[in-house]
């Protein structure tokens, strides 16, 4: 027969667990961040680098430099028709922060798309190398409002009517967009959807609502909408859902609608479509700061975002921020969108390519400025930095600008009850000690949990200091407590035997095991950071007052009060797992 723990040999052990376990929250489950600071004028000045980089790898024609090796000092053969017209639409946006050279830039690309439109009925399209796409002429109308809007010239405005019909038969009567029509066959391609050009068409149709509100463009555009919050994802089959930084501008464009409630501009679907993709990018920047910090590399993996990367979580969340702005519902995201904004326009800019790096290159016209990946760059990396870099300017500027990551609002303060109960679990903690030591874990209880409730006090400094975000903390300490509560469903608590005379010198060693585990530790940690010691507080008095009562128990009381509370565990951590994953 095995012999039971010692107290002593218990306690130390206890410790050693707590001490690697910590280890490996803070240094694989939830690395320091990386967040650069930036301002108004680091986002310009960035901004600025890429639109010269734009003027400079112009061609004649009026198309730019489509992808190039710098490494090999090559330019890729082939051009992309989307990407052209996405370009333009990035340049109007930073000739309307006044930024040099962009408008110039765009009204050359402009001129060169202009000879690719088809005319067909009351519509016109962009069609290149036999292909008409609907992103295009959806990204194009997109650019051209814009200009519109920066300029007043009213020179494009039919062209705008006609492309945004051209939208508008491009949609089914569902909300989905047709990605492609056949000019062979004058009609539609049935059946073909793009991942992108959906909310693309979102956007711009809901940017020509407000230009010109008299159309049918608002009425398209809210069809679309409801059908990106609602059915995208399943019915094209999409799985995870799609991270859509187009919706995005579209969310944003919509809250602005003249016949929207001004206290609830968006509808029940569009706030929790807007909710789930803020967690989705807010994610995804979190993984991208994780990995930026000192050994980030070592834990999160080799992947380097393009320039586009950086680009669309910026987009996304800049406009994200404007909705939350806008819709009181959402009001809760606000701060910590604009808290991952700032914090992917901080690691775009530290990536972007300089003046010293691009003179080691054979080409530094073609390397300044840029944003390389594997030594390759693409002319969206530009446009997709460039546009969220500008959007970025307004959060910088907020005069109540966030300084702190908290992520969104944090999980009920009942969950997080219910989770530190069951982690305490006075149930399956008197099944470790015989009857005659049980007063004696009652009372050490108390101390333990002091213990824990003082070191959940320091989870502010404490994520201060490691540079710890609260939802990557949820994630690394709820898959602790999975962990946890696996074993305590499949295994019987270990038996404990408290070698020493009297209770007062078996309090301490009694308490540190048995009360203060690995997972309690955490999750109380992870607590305090989300709702504040006054759940952690509450959940140990129910817990120690708990375990006061049942310590002179037996049989099956005890035991599927344990297994019911591991379950419970198990259950609790599961649901605070996939809301730190999803929070922002």
């Amino acid at each position: 027969m095995a012999r039971p723990f010692t107290a002593g040999t218990r306690a130390g052990l206890a410790v050693a667990v707590l001490g690697l376990t910590g280890v490996g929250v803070f240094g694989v489950g939830a690395p320091p961040e990386h967040c650069p600071s930036v301002d108004p004028a680091s986002l310009r000045a960035s901004a600025t680098r890429a639109v010269d980089w734009f003027v400079r790898n112009q061609h004649n024609d009026g198309t730019w430099l489509y992808e190039y090796d710098a490494d090999e000092d090559t330019a890729t053969p082939g051009y992309n028709v989307v990407r052209h017209a996405g370009a333009i639409s990035g340049l109007y946006q930073a000739a309307t922060f006044e930024v040099a050279g962009a408008r110039e830039s765009a009204d050359r690309g402009l001129a060169w798309v202009s000879d690719h439109l088809i005319e067909r009925d009351d519509w016109a399209a962009v069609r290149n190398l036999g292909e008409v796409s609907t992103g295009a002429s959806a990204l194009l109308a997109s650019g051209l409002v814009e200009r519109r809007l920066d300029t007043g010239d009213r020179q494009y405005d039919e062209l705008l009517r006609r492309l945004g019909r051209f939208l508008v038969a491009q949609t089914e009567p569902s909300g989905a967009v047709l990605a492609y029509y056949d000019d062979v066959a004058g009609k539609p391609v049935a059946g073909l959807y793009s991942k992108y050009y959906t909310g693309e068409s979102y956007w711009a149709l809901a940017r020509l609502h407000r230009l010109f509100p008299a159309g049918e463009w608002g009425e398209v555009a809210d069809r679309i909408g409801r059908y990106l919050a609602t059915e995208r994802d399943e019915r094209e089959d999409h799985w995870p859902p799609i991270p859509d930084h187009w919706a995005a501008y579209g969310l944003a464009e919509t809250t602005e609608f003249p016949d929207r409630d001004r206290e609830r501009p968006l509808t029940s679907a569009e706030v929790a479509y807007a909710e789930a993709q803020a967690g989705s990018f807010g994610a995804q920047v979190r993984w991208l700061s994780q990995r930026a910090g000192p050994w980030g590399a070592a834990v999160r993996g080799p992947m380097v975002p393009r320039g586009g990367g950086y680009g669309v979580n910026s987009e996304a969340l800049t406009h994200l921020w404007v909705a939350a702005g806008a819709d009181p519902r959402l009001a809760d995201l606000q701060a910590p969108v604009a808290e991952r904004a700032l914090c992917v326009a901080g690691l775009a800019i530290d990536a972007q390519s300089d003046a010293s790096e691009a003179a080691t290159k054979p080409s530094p016209d073609r390397v300044e400025g840029a944003w390389f990946r594997d030594g390759v760059t693409r002319m969206d990396d530009q446009q997709h930095a460039l546009s969220g870099l500008l959007a970025t300017i307004p959060i910088a500027q907020a005069e109540d600008a966030p300084h702190s990551t908290t992520g969104r609002q944090a999980p009920s303060w009942w969950l997080w009850l219910v989770v530190l109960v069951a982690a305490f679990n006075p149930f399956r903690l008197v099944q470790s000690l015989p009857r005659r030591s049980r007063s004696v874990v009652a009372s050490g209880g108390a101390v333990g949990g002091a213990g824990v409730l003082l070191v959940a006090l320091t989870s502010g400094p404490l994520l201060d200091v490691l540079n710890v975000s609260g939802p990557a903390l949820r994630v690394a300490a709820t898959a602790v407590g999975i962990a946890a509560a696996v074993l305590a469903l499949t295994r019987r608590p270990v038996a404990v035997e408290p070698a020493l005379d009297g209770w007062r010198a078996a309090l301490v060693p009694i308490a540190v095991p048995l009360v203060a585990t690995p997972a309690l530790v955490l999750l109380a940690l992870s607590a305090d950071a989300d709702k504040g010691f006054t759940v952690v507080l509450a959940a140990l008095a129910l817990s120690i007052g708990a375990l006061a009562g049942v310590c002179g128990r037996e049989g099956l009381v005890i035991r599927w009060g344990g297994r019911f509370l591991s379950a419970l565990l198990l259950a609790g951590c599961v649901l605070l797992l996939i809301d730190g994953v999803l929070a922002v």
